[in-house]
């Protein structure tokens, strides 16, 4: 199993202290013998210790550290430390937590000129956000319905000032977008030339 240090790794900023890249070949190889990264899936692993980080990418034949920074104050010696290790999650599964915070129930979406269905915007449920401006309207709406900002250069009559509206009712939106085969769509507006 080869192993990679990146540049990244071993000087992240031009101020920062270069780390001598046989310790980070070291620090990798401990890793690895503690937790057989080399024998698993391929995929991230993050390992974390007292806010220091490393990823450690797996190829099929390659371990590569991606980042690191913060080891040059601990001891590398893993037998004395506890390394928390976990797998890097995917661009899905940190959409879809994005999404479970901000209370997303629906998506919006729209038809563009090319006849592709494309996501524009989403409708959440309030209680469900823990964003802290949507906090503050708990108790004045139930709903948020947010669009992309690029459709307010695109489109001259969308009846909302802002990028986002607040509301209680579903038939205040009816004037945004509609419901059509299970999904909602973002009304027909007038295009700017």
């Amino acid at each position: 199993m080869n192993i990679s240090i990146s540049k990244h790794a071993i000087k992240r900023r031009k101020h920062y202290t270069p780390v001598d890249e046989k310790m980070l070949l070291d620090l990798v190889k401990q890793i690895d013998e503690k937790y057989h990264i080399s024998k698993k899936d391929n995929n991230a692993y993050k390992i974390a210790h007292n806010g220091a980080i490393a990823i450690i990418k797996k190829t099929d034949d390659s371990l590569l550290l991606i980042t690191a920074y913060g080891f040059s104050r601990y001891d590398y010696k893993i037998g004395n430390v506890n390394f928390k290790v976990s797998i890097a999650l995917s661009i899905q599964e940190r959409k879809k937590i994005r999404e479970d915070n901000k209370g997303i129930i629906h998506k919006i979406y729209r038809v563009n000129f090319l006849g592709k269905k494309v996501e524009c915007g989403s409708i959440s449920d309030i209680l469900k956000s823990k964003l802290s401006k949507d906090k503050k309207q708990i108790d004045n709406f139930k709903y948020k319905i947010v669009l992309d900002g690029k459709l307010f250069i695109k489109f001259q009559n969308i009846p909302m000032k802002h990028y986002h509206l607040y509301f209680n009712d579903f038939d205040e939106i009816y004037n945004i977008v509609h419901f059509e085969n299970n999904v909602f769509i973002l009304n027909d507006f007038r295009r700017n030339n």
